[in-house]
């Protein structure tokens, strides 16, 4: 068990089980804690950091017996340091849905109230978005319950939008005072302010990511394909996983004189690779999944300070305003996504303008201080 205290602690606060701590948004709810005045604890072992699986991995009867052995070491680990953990809030994060009923089950609680913070369900990864699984079939129907099953034995859960919230209450039937919202930000040591490239005429418009379904990496293309005649217009793609090689295959079959394929970029250096570009691109789907959550890379590309287009959905709608702190398109609609980049190439004036308000909408809303405030109130009032 690692224990990181903060400067003046009023309260311990433990995060525990398996989720990843390299990961983004484990990163993220440990320094709000820490900003919050809380005494961070860490009772974590993660089997899968070294070792990465594939979610559905977890779901393959052949896989199984491997996959349980290894989950239960870490579970022995983590339930040892929670039994003498003397935290009084027990957090469990990102896709600890096991990690919630373990420590439910084997009287690792003890009275202490449990949030858990999944940040997307299973049935939404899965099914919903990645259509890993039918959604009638037997494995569907086990990804449902054991979301629901950890959802319900939770005290609280905390997720990152209100669009989110009323998706979880409907689907899994819990009370909505049970759900709380924590609009997550950016690390915002990592992610600050960075002045523009000075450059005459031409147009650096970037996308990165996992190319997951939800990102609509199909619409960007298509829409780089409506402006391979803007020679001044270039979109760099970088990133990997679900489905880069089926996108390199079709940039490399295109042959798009305006896009440029690149590889994975370390999280230290994502800045920088921001900074370099005069427009960002969030997520294009119509899924789902995507009309509930903010991607990270929009809050990312706002606290660096450049101009930012995204699909238009309840989520986004939630934290940014269009036209004023970002530009919002129609979801699948690679037209109008070439018709708002091409509008930022041709107006520069506005690209300026977005970026601005960008980064004025990070600063006063997800500084230490506010995020403080919003943490207090997702994860703590009504605990302590």
């Amino acid at each position: 068990m690692n224990e990181n205290p903060a400067a003046t602690p009023s309260l311990r606060l433990c995060f525990f089980g398996t989720y990843p701590k390299a990961y983004t948004v484990s990163r993220i709810l440990e320094q709000a804690a820490r900003d919050a005045g809380c005494e961070v604890l860490s009772c974590q072992n993660s089997p899968w950091e070294s070792h990465p699986v594939k979610l559905p991995e977890f779901f393959r009867l052949a896989r199984l017996p491997v996959l349980a052995a290894a989950y239960l070491r870490a579970a022995r680990s983590f339930a040892r340091a929670l039994r003498r953990c003397p935290a009084s809030i027990l957090v469990a994060g990102f896709q600890g849905n096991f990690d919630v009923l373990v420590a439910k089950s084997l009287g690792l609680v003890k009275q202490r109230p449990v949030v858990f913070a999944p940040l997307v369900t299973l049935w939404e990864t899965v099914v919903l978005d990645r259509a890993v699984f039918p959604s009638r079939s037997f494995r569907a129907r086990m990804v449902h319950r054991l979301d629901r099953w950890s959802l319900s034995a939770a005290d609280r859960i905390v997720i990152d939008t209100m669009a989110h919230a009323e998706f979880l209450c409907r689907e899994f039937d819990l009370p909505g005072t049970k759900v709380r919202v924590f609009h997550l930000g950016c690390d915002t040591n990592v992610f600050r302010a960075m002045p523009s490239f000075r450059r005459t005429g031409r147009t650096k418009v970037l996308f990165y990511g996992s190319f997951l379904p939800l990102h609509g990496v199909e619409v960007i293309l298509e829409a780089a394909r409506l402006l391979r005649e803007e020679r001044e217009i270039q979109l760099t793609l970088r990133g990997g996983g679900w489905g880069y090689s089926q996108v390199a295959s079709e940039v490399s079959a295109s042959a798009l004189p305006n896009v440029v394929l690149g590889g994975w970029v370390d999280y230290e250096a994502l800045p920088q690779l921001i900074s370099e570009h005069d427009v960002c691109l969030g997520i294009f789907s119509s899924g789902i999944k995507a009309s509930m959550v903010i991607p990270n890379k929009l809050y990312q590309c706002a606290a660096v300070g450049r101009a930012v287009v995204s699909a238009d959905t309840p989520a986004v709608q939630e934290v940014f305003r269009n036209g004023q702190s970002i530009l919002l398109v129609p979801p699948d609609n690679p037209a109008e996504l070439a018709n708002a980049i091409l509008r930022l190439h041709r107006e520069p004036e506005l690209r300026q303008d977005l970026a601005a308000g960008a980064l004025q909408l990070m600063e006063e809303h997800f500084s230490p201080a506010a995020r403080a405030k919003r943490f207090c109130d997702a994860f703590l009032e009504g605990l302590v």
